[in-house]
């Protein structure tokens, strides 16, 4: 008769961590393209429009607009 093997299963949720990646690609990708638009109005107006929605569909992280206007503001020393 042979013993069942019994395999220990973490706790984390791998799902949790896909997600949070997911969430992390999707604000890079949009601060890359605002600076990819560079000195265009028009697009960097759209960029910033695409990310008013983005903050108000997610109210529980911090908001991503706050991180695209401190990008000109000098580093504190």
């Amino acid at each position: 008769m042979s013993v069942p093997v019994l395999t220990l299963i973490s706790a984390e949720d791998p799902f949790e961590a896909i997600t949070a990646d997911a969430e992390a690609d999707v604000r890079a990708g949009f601060i890359a393209d605002y600076l990819a638009a560079g000195t265009d109005l028009i697009a960097r107006a759209w960029i910033a429009y695409e990310v008013e929605l983005y903050d108000a569909s997610n109210p529980g992280e911090p908001p991503l607009m706050d991180e695209i206007r401190g990008i000109h503001l000098p580093a504190a020393a």
